[in-house]
């Protein structure tokens, strides 16, 4: 907004819903993003500071998801909404610039959580395979679940310096959308492969309820849709590879 210039209320006109808000049923402020110029597009966007309280706001109930279902996740609707000029988070036209920004910080949050997720399933796959015995040894001597648990741990190695490169990169003030976006997509695409050996070594049971590995594969699915899908981080690693190398 210029110097000088008078704050103006925000109101939203109508019920305007959001799917797939995480945390909606519990957080107490909610970060919005709204347009208050629809012809600048992108550069008409705005971030503003919600509290839950605010007359108009409501959510919905939570989703129950194929996984990750410790994490409430629902739909947002604001009914005419007012809100004081004064919540705004930066400046008219900002908002963009804050969305990016926060997705590159959340980007390596997801590898973390890929990362760790796919570790979780090779530590079960790991001990699974020295327990259980077929044909009169144990899994774990046999050549090709070696061979699956030799790839399991190189690849969740890979995807952690990925991680850590990318954190630390950030840490040193430096621009880090490329570092976020490698690590990004392959440690979520890893996980994929890691927690399904994971439930490939324990065979029928794997498919069942009993053991943990089934919740590992649920559960890394999310990361590649998340924070921007594997194609999005694709696009955003191309493009900086092209035009800004």
């Amino acid at each position: 907004m210029p110097s000088g210039s008078r704050p103006r209320a925000v109101r939203t006109r109508s019920i305007v819903p959001k799917r797939f808000i995480t945390n909606g049923t519990d957080a107490d402020i909610a970060l919005v993003f709204a347009s208050i110029d629809l012809e600048k597009k992108h550069k008409g966007i705005t971030c503003f500071i919600v509290p839950a309280d605010t007359p108009g706001y409501s959510h919905g109930t939570h989703e129950f998801k194929l996984g990750v279902n410790a994490s409430g996740t629902t739909e947002l609707a604001f009914e005419d909404m007012r809100i004081p000029a004064r919540y705004r988070l930066a400046g008219d036209g900002d908002g963009f610039k804050v969305a990016m920004a926060t997705l590159d910080g959340g980007r390596i949050g997801i590898a973390a959580q890929a990362v760790g997720i796919a570790q979780g399933a090779f530590e079960e796959g790991l001990k699974y395979s020295q327990q259980r015995e077929q044909f009169g040894q144990h899994l774990s001597d046999f050549q090709a679940i070696q061979f699956y648990l030799a790839d399991m741990s190189t690849e969740i190695d890979a995807a952690r310096l990925l991680t850590w490169k990318a954190a630390w990169t950030k840490d040193q003030k430096k621009r880090y959308t490329l570092e976020a976006a490698q690590a990004k997509l392959f440690a979520s695409e890893m996980a994929q492969r890691v927690t399904n050996k994971a439930l490939q070594i324990h065979g029928g049971y794997g498919y069942t309820k009993e053991y943990n590995v089934e919740r590992f594969f649920r559960d890394a699915r999310i990361t590649e849709i998340y924070e921007g899908t594997s194609e999005v981080q694709k696009m955003v690693i191309a493009d900086w590879v092209l035009n800004k190398a």
